[in-house]
């Protein structure tokens, strides 16, 4: 597979025999034999939420993240990863598997339990072949950092990890250790020794320059601060137990940022992620990193997961993505790919292609606006979608941020060299009339090959389940809305020239 896919036709005939190879690779003897001569990396994962490259070592001159950057300075920065998909359950799902959420029938965030499909025959979480490749593996979770989230959209067992705690990890054998931490997700922390001033916010033209919309950007990048205190604890922690010896320390997120335009959608704002590979160790970084601080090759998230598998020493050849840790220049990733489907009560159906230059979007269901299709959990927490939505009532929104109001069109695409924000649909245009019919293509390509599950209509028990949810959502959050509604609507009294 690593990126490229099949031609339409024998999609199912190939699945099949992917999952048979699946089945001999996850008892491949490939991986070296364990013992106390075992020098295979100890491999370590910091899961943000609901992150954006909103560092300090990515050009962020308003947040301060002195542990991220030092980390960086000690490795590589990414600066072309994205997810697979701008919302966590289906982002996680891909991740932990390699394998695209859409191809596998686990794309909707999120499925009541008794909905949740199992995996493919064959096809285990990530862990589990690390763990029969001979890694220890745990999922930390302690009082200061480590909240053990998972959330895959797959019937597993929470608990085949086996480890929650350092303390657990036996020297004479590798390790892998996975960290969530939730702080960028909303409802945002305040950094009260260092603060960040709503004036100082930099904002996307797409949002109304207004102090409620600084406000609320400035908890976000408090919260990232906040974010780069839990890292420098873990770093202690790793620094008094000696386990950064031999340890290679892997930071991302989930998908981008929690805001109007950025988590659910497809943009940049959506799928773009911060990708940190750094080690305090001279020996792993000559044997695994390069002197390059920073890379800029094109990096998805299921390619993590292939990287992790194959610096274990595990057969990687049938999975999705392909390890860029060992990647020569000449055989680096041409396009990354997007997908949403049903998010709480709204239904998208949305896929995405993005090569170096250019991005397209199509939009399978699209009667919807930006603003409009935000969920009942988000107008009870995300203030610009008041402000958006009332400013418009009065007719006070330029050009970009109408784009946000009116519903969404079927196709977009963007020239993201001379347009970072995503602002002119470039659709109609004839002067990259070539470079669209080959994203067009690339995307059908694409989604044929992996048999994307979302192109097929959804059993009458899924839709009655995201239905009832949707009810349920509206009427135990309809105080919570008002509420804020009502907090908006007097920001803007008092803020009135």
């Amino acid at each position: 597979m690593n990126g490229r896919f099949a031609k339409k036709g024998d999609s199912r005939v190939f699945l099949a025999v992917l999952q048979l190879l699946l089945i001999s690779a996850c008892g491949s003897t490939d991986a070296k034999k364990v013992g106390a001569t075992d020098n295979r990396p100890n491999i370590i994962w910091i899961i943000a939420e609901d992150l954006s490259p909103d560092l300090g070592c990515y050009g962020n001159r308003t947040v301060q993240t002195p542990n991220l950057d030092d980390l960086a300075g000690h490795g590589t920065r990414y600066t072309h990863a994205f997810a697979t998909a701008p919302a966590c359950s289906p982002s996680r799902t891909a991740l932990i598997t390699g394998y695209y959420q859409t191809g596998i029938g686990a794309h909707h965030m999120r499925y009541p339990d008794s909905l949740r499909p199992s995996l493919p025959t064959g096809l285990v979480p990530m862990h589990v072949q690390l763990k029969k490749g001979g890694y220890q593996t745990a999922n930390i979770k302690t009082s200061d950092y480590g909240n053990g989230k998972t959330d895959w959209l797959f019937d597993y067992d929470p608990d085949t990890y086996g480890m929650s705690r350092w303390e657990e990890l036996r020297s004479d054998r590798p390790f892998f250790a996975r960290i969530a931490l939730g702080l960028t997700h909303r409802v945002f922390g305040k950094d009260t020794l260092n603060p960040v001033a709503p004036d100082q916010v930099e904002l996307p033209p797409y949002y109304p320059d207004h102090p409620i919309a600084r406000q609320d950007w400035a908890g976000y990048l408090e919260s990232v601060q906040l974010l780069d205190g839990q890292v420098h604890g873990i770093l202690a922690d790793l620094r008094e137990r000696d386990l950064l010896e031999n340890t290679l320390v892997f930071f991302f997120s989930d998908h981008g940022r929690p805001m109007s335009r950025g988590k659910n959608y497809l943009y940049e704002s959506g799928l773009k992620i911060p990708l940190i590979i750094g080690t305090f160790d001279q020996k792993v970084k000559e044997e695994f990193l390069t002197d390059q601080r920073k890379d800029d090759r094109l990096i998805s998230l299921i390619d993590l997961t292939a990287t992790t598998l194959s610096l274990a020493g595990i057969d990687t050849r049938n999975l999705q993505g392909t390890p860029f840790l060992s990647r020569p220049e000449s055989e680096q990733r041409q396009f990354v790919y997007g997908a949403v489907d049903r998010v709480g009560e709204i239904f998208f159906k949305s896929r995405s292609v993005r090569n170096r230059r250019f991005k397209y979007i199509r939009n399978f269901n699209h009667g919807f606006s930006v603003n409009s299709s935000a969920t009942a959990y988000r107008r009870a927490n995300h203030p610009i979608y008041h402000l958006l939505d009332i400013l418009n009532g009065q007719g006070k929104l330029d050009e970009h941020q109408l784009r946000l109001v009116r519903p969404m069109e079927p196709e977009e695409f963007y020239d993201l060299e001379n347009d970072p924000y995503e602002l002119h649909n470039l659709i109609n245009s004839t002067e990259w009339s070539g470079a669209l019919t080959e994203l067009r293509y690339e995307l059908n390509l694409w989604m044929d090959g992996i048999d994307d599950k979302g192109m097929l209509e959804d059993s009458p028990e899924v839709i009655a389940a995201f239905k009832a949810y949707g009810v349920a959502s509206q009427e135990s959050r309809a105080e919570a809305i008002d509420r804020l509604r009502k907090e908006v609507e007097t920001g803007l009294e008092q803020n009135e020239p």
